[in-house]
């Protein structure tokens, strides 16, 4: 009997998340400038005017394998929401988006949130993950956008 030879496995992804700061902005952009759906920004100075507040609260954080950030989460404290969540398209597929997600669900229940809210473009791939990670629709808000919420109970 002839011996078959194993596949070697592909080593785990070294990544790791951490709290942004303000110098991550412009790569946070290049993130959200490479995104294929639910591109809010049309410029990197809006963008980076709308997430400093955030960076600066401690409400947003990023993912990295190696140097760069590959995805990043932005909650808002108050509201309970998840207000962004990207990863980069070569990056997608690689569990980035749900440990982002756990980081920022964790960041609400800390936080005293029992539920956690999103809007997101429906028919989307990004709804598709929501889905998945069992967000249910709460609303239609419009312009092709549904609202979704979640319990944060068992995190």
């Amino acid at each position: 009997m002839r011996a078959t030879k194993r596949k070697r496995a592909t080593p785990p992804i070294q990544a790791r998340s951490r709290r942004a700061r303000s110098g991550d902005a412009p790569s946070l952009y290049a993130i959200v400038a490479a995104a294929r759906e639910n591109r809010q920004f049309e410029t990197r100075e809006s963008f980076e005017s709308a997430v400093a507040p955030y960076i600066e609260a401690g409400l947003c954080w990023t993912l990295s394998i190696g140097p760069s950030p590959v995805g990043f989460a932005v909650i808002d404290a108050r509201a309970g929401s998840v207000e962004m969540l990207y990863v980069h398209p070569l990056h997608e597929g690689k569990t980035i988006g749900r440990a982002l997600m756990r980081r920022a669900l964790a960041d609400l229940v800390r936080l005293g949130h029992r539920s956690a809210w999103l809007v997101t473009a429906r028919d989307t791939r990004a709804e598709r993950f929501y889905r998945a990670q069992g967000w249910i629709e709460l609303e239609d808000v419009g312009r092709g956008s549904v609202k979704l919420a979640r319990t944060l109970s068992g995190l």
